[in-house]
């Protein structure tokens, strides 16, 4: 398993869990507020958990950008692999 396979795995249980969503349902194309009803508040709570699990930071205006669950694991997979830890 590559790195970014153990990212994207970690990412998907963390999400799902977190928006109690079926991980099924976490699809590159999926849409955090459209599909998911990911409000404002809930993608700041979403973050920082993120934040935690993978100890990265995301700034506000790389977070801003993010429409998608693939748009989360492109972030993700970026700041995790950048061997920050």
């Amino acid at each position: 398993m590559t790195e970014n396979a153990g990212v994207e795995q970690r990412l998907k249980t963390l999400v799902a869990a977190h928006l109690d969503v079926d991980p099924a349902r976490l699809q590159p194309e999926t849409r955090l507020g459209e599909d998911l009803c990911v409000d404002s508040l809930a993608a700041i709570e979403l973050t920082m958990v993120i934040e935690d699990e993978f100890d990265i930071s995301l700034p506000e205006e790389d977070v801003a950008d993010v429409r998608t669950y693939g748009d989360v694991l492109t972030l993700v997979a970026a700041r995790a692999g950048n061997g920050s830890n």
